[in-house]
């Protein structure tokens, strides 16, 4: 699949540091601990860098106070994934999302298209390996205006038929995601055959009321970016920092894991279980 390297990465985000251990952690956690150290932003801010102890996994850049690049690096080797943005004043219009491989794995570019200013579909070209793939995604809103789904068609190899469908579902409570169902399946003449639809159900409890720190990225970034790489992160759309993270899979037994958090005194987390740290710049 050609999300598996962009993947290895968001992943490590999610899972790779559940099994790091933190002495100076409090025991039992405390998901509400307050730190003062460093210094604190009062302004607005954007996240700039999420960094495990050795390498920053996560660097955003800024021009003139908005999203231009964002670099992703994969926790275990060299590789980074670079996303290029690039806007119609100030709504983004595309994004290209390119790998550090020769020859690459991951080429894609995205476009995006608004109604009423509201991001409604966008589409994906992608290269790989000499083949070229299209899909079609359309963004779909509740009738409050809430995110509730995104579908993605897609063509391989040049084809001008639809040959894959896939649908990720958000529930929300408040302004937090609480569940994402993502259902892929085959289509046939133009049309999906439930008969070879696979669920993988996320689950994401125990919010805290702390400023998650994606919400100082785009949104329309970080749409993108999911159907780019894992539905598992879809608490980055949250507004606050969800504390377990549940994934259940169409096989097997449920998994979960828990995501804990210090805070600076304007109530960004800036460390999570004290492996993870969120680097803030001022804007």
């Amino acid at each position: 699949m050609t999300k598996k390297y962009l993947l290895s990465s968001f992943a490590a985000l999610a899972l790779g540091f559940v099994i790091s251990c933190d002495n100076t952690t409090d025991d039992p956690p405390n998901q509400n601990k307050t730190t003062t150290g460093g210094t604190t932003i009062t302004g607005p801010r954007i996240l700039s860098k999420i960094n495990n102890g050795t390498k920053d996994l996560e660097e955003y850049i800024t021009n003139g106070g908005a999203l231009s690049q964002a670099f992703t690096r994969d926790a275990a080797s060299n590789n980074t994934t670079t996303s290029t943005v690039t806007y119609s004043g100030d709504k983004i219009t595309q994004i290209k999302i390119q790998d550090n491989v020769s020859p690459h794995v991951t080429d894609n570019t995205y476009a995006l298209t608004y109604t009423s200013g509201k991001l409604t579909g966008f589409t994906m070209d992608q290269t790989i390996l000499g083949s070229v793939n299209h899909s079609d995604f359309t963004v779909y809103y509740d009738a409050n205006g809430q995110l509730y789904r995104v579908v993605e068609k897609k063509k391989l190899g040049g084809s001008t038929s639809y040959s894959h469908y896939y649908e990720t579902k958000y529930t929300f409570s408040a302004s937090n995601i609480v569940k994402t169902d993502y259902t892929g399946m085959l289509m046939s003449g133009g049309n999906p055959d439930p008969s070879s639809s696979s669920t993988t159900t996320y689950f994401y409890d125990n919010y805290d009321s702390k400023i998650n720190p994606y919400t100082t990225l785009p949104k329309e970034y970080l749409i993108v970016s999911l159907m780019a790489t894992t539905q598992l992160n879809s608490y980055l759309l949250s507004s606050n920092n969800v504390g377990k993270v549940t994934i259940q899979s169409p096989v097997g037994p449920s998994i979960s894991y828990p995501k804990l958090y210090s805070y600076d005194s304007q109530n960004y987390p800036v460390t999570d279980q004290g492996a993870l740290k969120y680097i803030y710049k001022p804007l």
